[in-house]
């Protein structure tokens, strides 16, 4: 069974945040692991928050994915120090699952052998779809060099990963450093506010 997360989002500057839920962790000796939303490339504002971002205005919140369990853990930890930092949970919600859209194109077919399996046959828990990998083979592109308009071989797609947070950011981690890759910001989609 997969792991139940939340995104939880902080009032503090992402420094102070990161400090105190790393060091928290660390001082508690617990396995779980804090992912920040800035780091994976996670959608985490809507239009009037891309809008005060693009004119300068920075806002002093923080977007994090953690376990359930360590919320509470996180928030009780917080209560105690509520005099001491200028840190407070402004809102959570338990993740239902997360997803990113992505293209692709290839030149070689090496490289889109690989595309092809990478985006085709994701890890157990991902789910990919609408992925229909359109080939093309044209002879007299053969033998030209790599940056010219016409090639031997392409390979183009599209489509949409989904699944479990946890699995969905370490597969958009390895995806991202492949060659002639694009990939949307990962979305996350809710179950609701947490009842802990």
């Amino acid at each position: 069974m997969n792991k139940e997360y939340c995104e939880v989002v902080m009032e503090g500057s992402l420094d102070l945040v990161r400090g105190f839920v790393v060091g928290f962790l660390e001082g508690k000796g617990l396995q779980g692991e804090a992912i920040f939303g800035e780091d994976h490339h996670v959608e985490n504002e809507g239009k009037f928050g891309q809008l005060m971002r693009l004119i300068g205005v920075k806002g002093d919140s923080v977007h994090l994915i953690i376990g359930v369990g360590f919320y509470k853990l996180l928030e009780e930890a917080l209560e105690r120090r509520k005099g001491e930092l200028a840190l407070k949970i402004i809102s959570e919600k338990k993740i239902k699952q997360a997803s990113f859209g992505f293209r692709y194109r290839a030149y070689t077919r090496g490289l889109g052998d690989e595309l092809m399996t990478l985006f085709g046959e994701p890890p157990g828990g991902l789910q990919v779809k609408d992925h229909k990998p359109r080939e093309t083979v044209l002879p007299e592109g053969k033998g030209v060099e790599a940056y010219a308009p016409l090639h031997e071989y392409e390979v183009k797609a599209s489509g949409t990963i989904s699944g479990p947070v946890k699995d969905v950011v370490d597969f958009y981690g390895s995806a991202e450093h492949h060659d002639m890759v694009e990939l949307d910001a990962i979305r996350l989609e809710y179950n609701g506010v947490l009842t802990v």
